[in-house]
This record gives structure tokens, C-alpha cells and sequence, in this order.
């Protein structure tokens, strides 16, 4: 049995082709080394610190994050 194939290949279709879509390729590719250096951190601080301390120590800095975020919530 034999079949027959297109001499030429159409690529216009891969979904590769749209910059956008590679923009979103790596978008999800750096956003994935994020999570992962977050979760090592955090792995870090809990076996440094222990848990009560680490857990202090990332509410605190959340609340850093928070208000230099948003500024204005804390202007009065």
C-alpha cells in the first residue's frame, strides 16, 4: 500500500507562526520559573527558619508587597 503526500508542507496553520502566541509561550515559560524559585524559597525559609518563623517572616513581607503595590492605600 501506498500513499501520497504533498510535496510541499503548509505551515501557515502551526499555531508557532503568530508572535503573539510566542510571546505567550514565554510569558508561560518565565512565569513557571517564577513559581519554581518561589517554591524554593519558601522550602528555604521554612528549613532555615523553622515554621513559625518563616510564616512571620512571609506575612511580613507580604505586607511589604502590598503596600508598595498599592501606594495610595496608604497615603492618609
Amino acid at each position: 500500500m501506498s500513499s501520497q503526500h504533498n510535496s510541499t508542507l503548509n505551515f501557515s496553520h502551526a499555531p508557532y507562526n503568530d508572535k503573539n502566541n510566542m510571546r505567550d509561550v514565554d510569558r508561560e515559560i518565565k512565569m513557571g520559573e517564577f513559581r519554581l524559585r518561589y517554591i524554593q524559597l519558601m522550602r528555604d525559609a521554612h528549613s532555615t527558619l523553622g515554621d513559625k518563623n518563616a510564616n512571620i517572616l512571609i506575612k511580613e513581607a507580604e505586607a511589604i508587597w502590598d503596600k508598595l503595590s498599592n501606594p495610595k492605600s496608604t497615603v492618609n
